[in-house]
């Protein structure tokens, strides 16, 4: 199974990516998973101007990226709360592709803030927004406060006490996940 975990910080000194590499070191210890971090700060997509599909030319790099979103299985949404919602970037990303590249496929929640809620106001908002991409979001979400205690530059978890979060997190989004792609 294809997951794609869509790391959707592009600020400096982020948090958020640190929680991508986390959930990517964990799926990779599971058997038949092959997941990927597509890195928001990486991808560097222009402001949106049009959905791809309806622009004369586009980038290759907006082609690549939908060919990576259009094949996975599964995605997890990985974002920090920004103004109580979830990034602008993610926002952008997800208004270039047609809904194909989303709908009927599990999308796991993922928010992060350095405060003690973990980013829920974000996390509300994220249902919504996958709703709306007809994707169908995983009940199960990962809530990750105080973040900078959490994890180290490379994704290795600090807080040993938030393994179990991450663990049960992973086995409701993977039921999900393969119960959606059996179904399609």
């Amino acid at each position: 199974m294809n997951i794609v975990i869509v790391s959707s910080s592009t600020r400096i000194g982020r948090e958020t990516h640190k929680v991508a590499l986390s959930l990517e070191k964990a799926l990779a210890k599971t058997e038949g998973i092959n997941a990927i971090v597509l890195d928001l700060k990486k991808e560097n997509l222009p402001l949106f101007l049009e959905v791809m599909n309806k622009l004369p030319e586009h980038n290759e790099s907006i082609s690549q990226t939908f060919e990576v979103l259009n094949r996975a299985d599964a995605l997890l949404f990985v974002t920090p709360e920004y103004n109580g919602s979830y990034s602008v970037a993610l926002q952008n990303m997800a208004d270039y592709y047609p809904k194909v590249a989303f709908a009927k496929k599990a999308i796991g929640i993922v928010t992060v803030s350095s405060g003690p809620l973990g980013g829920m106001r974000a996390a509300m908002h994220l249902q919504q927004f996958i709703l709306a991409l007809f994707g169908i979001p995983c009940p199960q979400m990962l809530l990750v406060p105080t973040v900078q205690n959490k994890f180290d530059e490379t994704g290795h978890v600090l807080d040993e006490g938030f393994t179990l979060k991450i663990s049960t997190f992973l086995t409701e989004f993977l039921w999900l996940a393969k119960a959606l792609k059996n179904a399609r």
